[in-house]
């Protein structure tokens, strides 16, 4: 099931997932808990787009108003590599998930913690079976380290595999999530990563913390547009969408040759911004003026100038529970991220993405992260939009917007529509679009996996993208 209709629903890139968060919805829990059991499970079934060592967002939109959570881990403080490269050791960043946990925990659950993460401890324990997405993902990457041959080498499609170390820690993080920062289990994981070559101390976890942030806000027709800001590439989607707009490019038919060229040209104008300004706002903020109307007009009569760009490995979900509505995303940035695995704990590889400039490594630094999320509202409407995309989450997020926004679509045509992408020089496109490009599938995951939600009133549509093994699900 790609879309489900109710007051409560689920949409997530896995059917195990999703199954776990409509029971959490029908047995009493809000959108928060059902929000931790879902992410717990994912964490388990798909460890090489996200869990315990990788990042999390999210994004709430409630009675009180919108809020936003960003949990993106920083650097360690020895760090001292002038350049890293994608699975360096030093690539790896305190994780951020298990911190989103406890401030959901802290402030909007209403269960015992132990509850949401029941089935993901269950799983982990007693094992599932591998699914297609996994198993390409396995086949696909390279023989990291013996560790991660021995847990996930020869697995295949189908396989039965257990992860009896991640079930306990989950168990302990069930009674405490500050543990995975600041007890035992952070003593562990501390000296695991640094037998690896992680230049990582206590410290480093005992004083992370993530934190609430302000959403960045365009206007697009009669539409609020809400990003997140930097450290993230929020920014880049909201320059994407308001020169779309300022360009008329969305009169044009959607296939439309001319609209596509231009929607490249324009995303290489963002993606530039986005490498010379887009920073850990500790450390540098960008100019005001980026969103300005005047300055992106300026910036459309010039060149473009290309960038090289990754599909990343990532997954995202939306909940409703009839009054809060979550978007929630996390990851590890690359597939298996680092490679490094300690407890079978899969860690990130965010630090590659410090480059030159604004956003070079320094120590408690944190990464121009590609995880973002996308809310907008308008009269008694609201949309979330969220994908699986790394380097082209913007072009994803502007055109399921557009999509829906332009060419009146129902959200779940959007998010089924066909797409196209500029990635390293050249425009991909699905075959059935019909454009003179690099042909993908007819629904591929090259172009994203995104998971969606629209309120209209008091109902929902939540919807999962067919190009992945999600579903959406209502709960009655």
């Amino acid at each position: 099931m790609i879309s489900a209709v109710g007051k409560k629903v689920v949409a997530t890139q896995n059917y195990i997932a999703s199954y776990v968060g409509a029971k959490i919805l029908e047995s009493g829990g809000n959108a928060f808990d059902a929000s931790i059991a879902i992410s717990a499970v994912l964490s388990v079934v798909l460890p090489h787009t996200s869990g315990l060592g990788g990042d999390g967002f999210i994004l709430i939109k409630s009675s009180e108003g919108i809020k936003a959570y960003n949990s993106s881990g920083w650097s360690p403080k020895n760090l001292k590599a002038e350049k890293i490269n994608e699975r360096d050791p030093n690539s790896v960043v305190v994780p951020g998930l298990v911190d989103l946990w406890r401030y959901l925990q802290e402030n909007y659950t209403t269960m015992d913690l132990y509850e949401p993460l029941k089935p993901a401890i269950s799983l982990a324990t007693n094992g599932f079976y591998i699914g297609r997405a996994l198993h390409h993902a396995i086949i696909t990457s390279p023989k990291f380290n013996p560790q991660f041959e021995k847990l996930f080498g020869n697995k295949r499609f189908g396989d039965f595999i257990k992860l009896p170390r991640l079930g306990k820690i989950l168990k302990e993080i069930s009674k405490d999530p500050r543990e995975f920062y600041e007890g035992k289990i952070s003593q562990e994981i501390v000296e695991g990563l640094k037998t690896q070559g992680v230049p990582v101390e206590i410290e480093d976890f005992s004083q992370f913390h993530g934190e609430e942030v302000s959403l960045l806000k365009i206007r697009y027709k009669d539409y609020d547009v809400y990003e997140f800001p930097p450290n993230t590439q929020g920014l880049t989607t909201l320059q994407i969408l308001k020169m779309v707009e300022l360009s008329r490019i969305n009169k044009l038919p959607y296939n439309d040759i001319k609209r596509v060229n231009n929607h490249v040209k324009i995303s290489i104008l963002a993606y530039d911004d986005r490498d010379r300004y887009i920073a850990d706002p500790k450390f540098y903020q960008p100019p005001s003026y980026l969103l300005d109307e005047g300055y992106l007009i300026q910036k459309m009569t010039t060149e473009g100038i290309p960038v090289n760009l990754y599909d990343g490995d990532t997954t995202f979900f939306v909940v409703s529970d009839g009054e809060n509505e979550v978007g929630f995303i996390q990851s590890l940035f690359y597939p298996f991220g680092s490679g490094i695995i300690v407890d079978d704990i899969v860690f990130n590889n965010r630090g590659y993405g410090f480059k030159d400039g604004v956003n070079k490594p320094e120590g408690r630094k944190r990464p121009l992260h590609t995880l973002s999320i996308l809310l907008a509202n308008k009269d008694n409407e609201d949309l979330i939009i969220g994908c699986a995309g790394g380097d082209l989450r913007p072009q994803i997020h502007s055109e399921v917007f557009e999509y829906y926004a332009d060419y009146s679509m129902e959200i779940d045509e959007a998010v089924n529509a066909p797409r196209f992408m500029y990635v390293n020089g050249k425009v991909i496109a699905e075959k059935r679009l019909g454009i003179p490009a690099t042909q993908t599938e007819y629904l591929s995951s090259e172009v994203g996996i995104v998971q969606a939600m629209k309120r209209k009133g008091n109902e929902f549509i939540a919807v999962a993208d067919p190009r992945s093994e999600g579903v959406a699900l209502p709960v009655h």
